[in-house]
């Protein structure tokens, strides 16, 4: 093969290998949709389940790990990259899915603490300079 012929075939390796990562990070599924394809939606980001919220929990951890889990008064959390699910009671049903954005739901300032077992609890600015977490204050 010719040393054009080499390029040409490198050129279109190249194309190729460029539209399968495209098409495979358009195929990736977050845990937000994960969750709008899995389970009925009956309040603006607030959805039906049925199990124990430690199951429900245990299955979406299985879909995609979260960065952190802790559980408290009945209630798993289970934080992403850029969101935070809360699986527990709500609003008379047993199990419900909740999915918050964290940056827009926590990065104006306001409400920072997380749940319990995350850290850092605030941002670094926080809690005078410290980055905050369960024990430090807010």
């Amino acid at each position: 093969m010719s040393r054009t012929g080499l390029f040409v075939t490198a050129a279109v390796l190249l194309i190729a290998g460029v539209g399968c990562l495209i098409l495979g990070i358009s195929m990736l599924r977050d845990i937000r949709g994960y969750v709008a394809d899995n389970y009925r939606m009956y309040s603006d980001g607030r959805y039906e389940c049925d199990g124990a919220p430690q199951e429900i929990a245990d299955k979406l951890s299985a879909y995609k790990e979260p960065e952190a889990r802790a559980v408290d008064r009945g209630s798993e959390y289970l934080r992403y990259d850029n969101d935070i699910v809360v699986v527990g009671p709500d609003a008379g049903r047993s199990c419900t899915v909740q999915v918050e954005d964290i940056n827009e739901r926590y990065s104006h300032g306001g409400f920072i603490y997380l749940g319990p077992g995350f850290t850092p609890g605030s941002p670094a600015g926080g809690a005078g300079g410290s980055p905050g977490g369960p024990d430090d204050a807010k």
